[in-house]
């Protein structure tokens, strides 16, 4: 009685003692765990991998970021119905009980620690898993383990059960950095996390324990032999019977299932541009028309053969959104992985149907209105820029549906000169060009190629026309919002869309067969930069817009191929396998009646007009052709007056030179005398002591001759290779003297030298 009266007061004394640290460390916890904030991490969901689909929802790519492979958060009900609950009753069989810390669980394992002297054991449950987890915590400590106890704790009073185990499942680990169900059960079994069976969900369940080690792809026995384990825990718990573990004794089948990679120049261009970009994503590509024209570059380029045009790039645009449907940005991604498409280049020609478009949208010209093709057409306006077409000849007086149709360059920077090339440079930038340098730097060959511009602004500009006339830059993604801006009136496009699908109008340059030609209604354009560093055509049907470039990355030349050869057969065969399925474009929409009620409207009419001069015909007009007209802009005058009576073109005096040179095949001529046109009458020069001679001649031309002989004092001028007339300055009076045939003309000049 002794000692069980000495038992029972030490116990009492035992008490008195414990009983209040107890309640200490309880207080303390309960302080800790109110101060402790959550995790950063398990404030926000996991990001998941960027992963892109098509414009009808197939896979493109999925893209690793620094923490996964890949990782796609899914739903608690979209793991299917057994991995939840397997992975509860392996890690955690006590979850649904426990207030986030398994008493039980901890003090067995303590037990186990202080005999080992180590931490051996950690009976950490699947909320204090989620704490480590959300901390990045590796190595075993006390301290780390009071911290995800207390938070633990903090968390399931204010999370579910059911949000809990979501989110420990959606950021563990099954190894090859794969986390999440969702990613390890496509990477192993290629199916999504809800139609897992029973066995695979068993083998998922085991690899967050040490994925490095139960790798499937890496070590496959090993994964094999835990699955064996976790298969016999789950009988002796009874989540299944003896029976179900004897059929499901066979692991299941592993795949070795990566991610696609399709479009990769395009999914490149995504990420920069939107570098935060997570989750699941639609884009506005089309894969199985992303793979027809990758197919067509490759045999493209193949069927050149050509070691000095070595890339292609090209751009498929939907004309009603603005959507890329196809970007190939190189031959072969793997060899290359500059992207083509959105690479500056020399633009070449295909800026001029936006510059014709503005002169007739302001009613400076029409499609029929006649332009000076001659090396002198510019020279008041631009006296330092002698633009020449590609061909070196000069079609002299040129409708403007020719100039465009045959990418004449002189008549170009000639409509240039009366627009203004700066108001000009500023409204091609609203049909979203980015020039990286400004108009002071290229001046006004800007219109002919000096610009650089991107392949993905060039289609997404004529997709503008396509649209009739407004403007919105080119779409990545499904959800993307461009804004939709009105550049130039329906009306005014039409007239240059019927140009850009004329071939006849293009005959001139092309032929009537070059691979422009269709019997659709195709509106195309091409475009070949200086030096033959780049070709281009661009073009739409009623759908889609296509443009293509050809050259090569490190800016070598191609010898002297033209766009026509290098580009647009490809552009051909990939609008020919568009309209398997497209429309052509409708024809040009015309209301007499409105139009000549309402001139100023806008509206379109059609006029019958001399092919020769674009005005009205007469008895002089040797063919007609039908031209389409702003109302209001149409002509009034017929075109006797450029006839002579014996039918003969009569030009103004601005083609004197043109009418006197090799280049007039038509017999035109000037409706002046014979007369000097250079020098011009009472010219005065000075000799400048420090320019070379070679820099110091004067051009003698003459109006309305031909077979012109030239006299200085009475001496004979040689003419040069191409025909024309130069000679040297030299101080003195001189008497200048031209001579065609019977007629003649003199003048006098004078010449003085100047001191340095």
């Amino acid at each position: 009685m002794r000692h069980l009266r000495r038992l029972i007061l030490g116990s009492a004394r035992v008490s008195r003692v414990l009983v209040p640290c107890v309640l200490v460390v309880f207080l303390v916890a309960i302080t800790l765990a109110w101060w402790l904030p959550l995790p950063h991490e398990l404030q926000k969901s996991p990001s998941g991998t960027l992963r892109l689909l098509d414009c009808r929802g197939r896979e493109i790519a999925e893209l690793a970021s620094p923490e996964a492979r890949t990782q796609f958060p899914v739903a608690l009900e979209q793991m299917g119905p057994w991995l939840p609950r397997v992975t509860v009753m392996l890690e955690d069989r006590r979850f649904y009980q426990h207030p986030g810390v398994d008493w039980r669980a901890t003090l067995a394992a303590s037990a186990r620690n202080l005999r080992s002297r180590h931490i051996v054991s950690g009976a950490s449950t699947i909320t204090q898993q989620l704490v480590k987890l959300a901390n990045s915590r590796d190595r075993r400590s006390w301290g780390g383990k009071l911290y995800e106890a207390i938070v633990a704790w903090k968390l399931e009073r204010r999370w579910s059960k059911q949000r809990i185990l979501s989110e420990y499942l959606n950021r563990s680990s099954y190894g090859n950095r794969r986390l999440g169900p969702e990613a390890a059960a496509r990477a192993y079994f290629g199916k999504p996390a809800r139609d897992l069976t029973l066995s695979e969900a068993i083998f998922l369940a085991g690899l967050p324990q040490a994925p490095t080690r139960f790798n499937p792809w890496r070590h496959p026995q090993e994964a094999n032999r835990k699955y064996a384990r976790s298969l016999g825990r789950l009988a002796d718990l009874g989540v299944i019977t003896r029976d179900q573990q004897s059929l499901l004794v066979e692991p299941p089948k592993i795949v070795r299932n990566d991610p696609p990679r399709f479009a990769p120049h395009f999914v490149d261009a995504i990420v920069t541009r939107n570098p935060g970009l997570r989750g699941t994503v639609r884009t506005t590509l089309d894969i199985d028309l992303q793979a027809t024209v990758e197919r067509l570059v490759r045999s493209h380029l193949s069927a050149l053969n050509r070691h000095d045009i070595t890339q292609a790039a090209v751009v498929v645009v939907d004309n009603a959104t603005g959507a890329i449907r196809a970007m190939v940005g190189s031959e072969n991604y793997a060899v290359s992985q500059i992207n083509g498409a959105t690479q500056p280049r020399s633009c070449g020609s295909t800026l001029k149907p936006f510059v014709y478009l503005e002169a007739i949208d302001k009613r400076l010209f029409t499609a029929a209105s006649l332009l000076p093709d001659t090396p002198d057409a510019i020279r008041n306006e631009y006296a330092d820029y002698d633009p020449q077409n590609y061909s070196h000849h000069y079609f002299g007086p040129v409708r403007l549906r020719e100039a465009l149709g045959c990418s004449l360059n002189v008549p170009a920077v000639f409509v240039l000169s009366q627009l203004g090339a700066r108001p000009t440079f500023y409204q091609l930038q609203k049909w979203g060009f980015n020039f990286p340098q400004g108009l002071d730097d290229y001046g006004a060959g800007f219109v002919l190629g000096n610009a650089e511009t991107r392949l993905v602004d060039l289609a997404a500009a004529y997709a503008g026309l396509a649209r009739g006339g407004t403007a919105m830059r080119a779409k990545f993604l499904a959800s993307e919002h461009q804004p939709l801006t009105r550049i130039a009136s329906a009306e005014a496009t039409a007239i240059i869309t019927d140009i850009l699908r004329d071939n006849d109008a293009r005959q001139k340059s092309f032929g009537l067969r070059s691979p422009l030609a269709f019997e659709e209604r195709v509106a195309a354009k091409t475009g070949t930069s200086s030096g033959f560093r780049d070709t281009w055509t661009v073009g739409f049907d009623k759908e889609h817009t296509v443009a293509v470039w050809a050259g090569n990355f490190d800016g070598r030349p191609m010898r002297d191929t033209f766009a026509v050869r290098a580009t647009t057969p490809l552009w051909a065969t990939i609008m020919q396998e568009l309209l398997r399925r497209d429309h052509p474009l409708d024809p040009p929409v015309e209301d007499e009646k409105f139009a000549t009620a309402n001139p100023s409207s806008g509206g379109l009419v059609r006029r019958d007009i001399c092919k020769t001069t674009g005005l009205l015909p007469s008895r002089f007009s040797a063919a007609t052709t039908n031209e389409l007209f702003l109302a209001g802009t149409e002509p009034r005058d017929d075109s006797a007056d450029y006839f002579a009576n014996d039918g003969k073109l009569i030009l103004p005096d601005a083609y004197a030179r043109w009418c006197a040179s090799r280049d007039n095949t038509i017999g035109a001529h000037v409706r002046a005398d014979f007369r000097i046109t250079s020098p011009p009458p009472n010219a005065h020069y000075q000799i400048d002591a420090v320019l070379p001679a070679s820099q110091q001649m004067v051009e003698l031309s003459a109006a309305c001759g031909s077979d012109v002989e030239w006299f200085v004092n009475g001496g004979r001028v040689a003419p040069q290779r191409d025909g024309r007339f130069f000679w040297q300055l030299a101080a003195g009076e001189w008497n200048v003297r031209a001579v065609s045939r019977e007629k003649f003309a003199e003048q006098k000049i004078v010449v003085e030298s100047m001191s340095n």
